[in-house]
C-alpha cells in the first residue's frame, strides 16, 4: 500500500491555495498516448472550479497557443481576457513550446507571458506525451510535473527549491532512483499519488466534440500562420540578395554571396535576375 496517496480533490485545494497566495500554478501532464493524460487533466480541471467557484467546462480546452495568450491577456482590443482564478486546459502542448522550436517569436513570447501572469492568478494545466521534449525555458516555469502511468493513476512532482542547483528536475538522479525501485516514491521531486476517475459517457462525448473541432481549426491556423512567416522571411531574403548586386565593382559576385548565405550559386543568380 502507498503511503503518499492523496485525493484529486485535495491537490486541486493545494492549487487554489498556492493561487490565493499570488503564486503561479502551472501544470504540465506527461504519458503515453491513451492512458489517460486528457481525462486526469480534466478532472483536475473539475474539482479545481468546485473549490475556486470558477467556471470549468470542455471549451477551456484549447489547441492554439494564440488562443491560450488571449485567454491569459486578452487580444489586441482587450477582449477575451478570462477572469481570475480561471482555468485554462491547452490538450497539446509539445505543438506550442516544443523545444526545437525555440527561436520561434511567439513561442518565445507565449513564454515571456507565462513569466509575467502571475498576478491573473490563472490555473493552466496541459498535456504532453513526454514532458522533457518542451522548451527548457517553459518546463522551468512548471511547477507540479504529473506523470501518467496507467489508466486512473498519477505521479505528481514539483520542482525542487534549492537555490545552489541549475537542475530542479533531478532528472538524472531520479531516473537511475526510478529504476532502482521501479517506482517514483524514492524520487527527489516526488509528492503524491493521485487516483482518479474515468470520464463518464457524457463527458467522454464532450471531449471528442470539442476536440474535433477546435484541433482542426488549430492546425489550419498553424499551417498559415507558418506559411506567412515563410513567405516573410523569403522576401527578406531575396531583397537582401538583390541589395548585394551593385552597379560597381566592389558589388558581391554570386559565387560570395553563394558562399556566405549557403545557397547555391545558380539560385541566387536567379533571384538577382528577379526569375525566381
Amino acid at each position: 500500500m502507498v503511503k503518499y496517496i492523496e485525493k484529486i480533490e485535495d491537490f486541486a485545494g493545494l492549487i487554489f491555495n498556492l493561487l490565493k497566495s499570488d503564486r503561479d500554478v502551472n501544470i504540465a501532464v506527461g504519458g503515453f498516448t491513451g492512458e489517460g493524460k486528457s481525462t486526469f487533466a480534466t478532472q483536475l480541471c473539475k474539482n479545481y472550479a468546485k473549490k475556486a467557484e470558477t467556471y470549468w467546462g470542455f471549451d477551456r480546452m484549447t489547441w492554439s497557443r494564440k488562443e491560450v495568450m488571449t485567454w491569459i491577456n486578452g487580444d489586441k482590443k482587450g477582449d477575451g481576457q478570462l477572469d481570475e482564478y480561471s482555468i485554462i486546459l491547452p490538450d497539446e502542448l509539445f505543438s506550442m513550446f516544443y523545444r526545437r522550436n525555440w527561436y520561434d517569436e511567439e513561442q518565445i513570447d507565449g513564454i515571456a507571458t507565462f513569466n509575467m501572469c502571475r498576478d491573473r492568478h490563472i490555473m493552466l494545466c496541459g498535456n504532453v506525451p513526454n514532458f522533457w521534449d518542451l522548451d527548457s525555458a517553459f518546463t522551468s516555469r512548471i511547477r507540479f510535473y504529473v506523470y501518467i502511468p496507467k489508466r486512473g493513476i498519477a505521479w505528481v512532482f514539483q520542482q525542487e527549491n534549492n537555490p545552489f542547483s541549475n537542475d530542479n528536475w533531478n532528472v538524472q538522479e531520479n531516473k537511475k532512483l526510478f529504476r532502482k525501485h521501479n517506482n517514483p516514491f524514492k524520487c527527489k521531486n516526488f509528492v503524491c499519488e493521485i487516483h482518479y476517475n474515468d470520464w463518464n459517457s457524457s463527458e467522454k462525448a464532450k471531449y471528442y466534440k470539442i476536440r474535433n473541432s477546435k484541433r482542426l481549426k488549430a492546425i489550419d491556423q498553424n499551417k498559415s500562420e507558418k506559411q506567412e512567416r515563410y513567405s516573410a522571411i523569403k522576401k527578406q531574403r531575396d531583397d537582401l540578395i538583390k541589395i548585394t548586386k551593385k552597379p560597381i565593382k566592389k558589388g558581391l559576385s554570386n559565387k560570395e554571396v553563394s558562399d556566405i548565405i549557403g545557397m547555391s550559386r545558380e539560385a541566387v543568380r536567379l533571384i538577382r535576375e528577379g526569375l525566381r
